[in-house]
């Protein structure tokens, strides 16, 4: 049933995870029988995107959107595709409907600081976690994106191996803990690093692209090395007060960045120390 590589997949959620794995994986070649959403209208969104020529191929299913969990039980695979506290309620609501007509999918989450134990109510069950910062508006090549696998079988690690595959992605098996001290490390790398741009924006004005190059080699130069702390730089590496207290008049009327400058800045020299 699952040794072929290509599966029959359903997949629970429209948010931006479900919109760009549900592409990937059709595109990949995989059959994608049904997409559930609570708002029916968000589903039919979504097929129909995943229904297009491009997306579709030749010779393959179309895809349906149903708002009714019964609606995937045609397939081997489910994906609970939705944010982490609605987990383990699509989880208990699916198997309360599959388990009246002994139907027992591999049930699989992609949440990156949620136990894969939350789906112990399955026969087969794991976790196929995308380390990458996904969003509807903006397409991204899953042959960048790395994901982290967990299973509570080895058939099942077997299965996630080859979805992996076939989306031409790098992958690391890993437990729960692991995989929640990443996505932890994930927000301040993504979500803080995004934050931080942001009040960047606010303070170059019309200047704003011009920051761009820089924050590109930032990063990159950080990963280089052994730690980022090697080649940090800026006034606060040097304490530099004088160019410190210039930035802060600057910005005396911007709570927030001023609070965040201080902040970080203070860290900085503590770190150097």
């Amino acid at each position: 049933m699952y040794n072929r590589g290509r599966y029959n997949i359903a997949v629970a959620g429209c948010g931006n995870l479900s919109y760009r794995l549900s592409i990937a994986l059709k595109s990949a070649g995989h059959s994608l029988s049904a997409v559930y959403g609570r708002d029916i209208q968000e589903a039919e969104k979504l097929v129909y995107i995943l229904n297009k020529p491009e997306v579709t191929g030749e010779g393959r299913f179309n895809t349906k959107a149903t708002d009714d969990l019964k609606g995937l039980k045609d397939a081997e695979i489910i994906f609970i595709a939705v944010s982490d506290n609605a987990i383990e309620e699509i989880s208990s609501a699916l198997n309360e409907e599959l388990s009246k007509i002994n139907k027992y999918p591999v049930i699989l989450h992609c949440s990156g600081a949620t136990s894969v134990n939350i789906l112990n109510i399955w026969p087969q069950y794991g976790v196929f976690y995308p380390l990458m910062t996904l969003s509807k508006t903006k397409p991204v090549d899953f042959k960048l994106i790395p994901f982290f696998l967990e299973a509570n079988k080895s058939e099942v690690i077997d299965i996630l191996i080859s979805l992996s595959f076939s989306l031409g992605s790098e992958y690391k098996i890993c437990n729960s803990q692991e995989r929640l001290k990443v996505h932890t490390a994930a927000v301040f790398v993504s979500n803080f690093v995004n934050y931080l741009t942001g009040l960047a924006y606010d303070i170059a004005g019309n200047n704003q692209m011009f920051l761009m190059p820089l924050a590109i080699e930032t990063v990159r130069k950080a990963f280089l090395y052994e730690h980022p702390s090697i080649v940090q730089t800026g006034p606060a590496v040097r304490d530099d007060k004088e160019t410190m207290k210039k930035h802060l008049e600057m910005i005396k009327d911007m709570e927030d960045h001023k609070e965040v400058y201080e902040m970080i800045s203070k860290l900085i020299l503590k770190q150097r120390k």
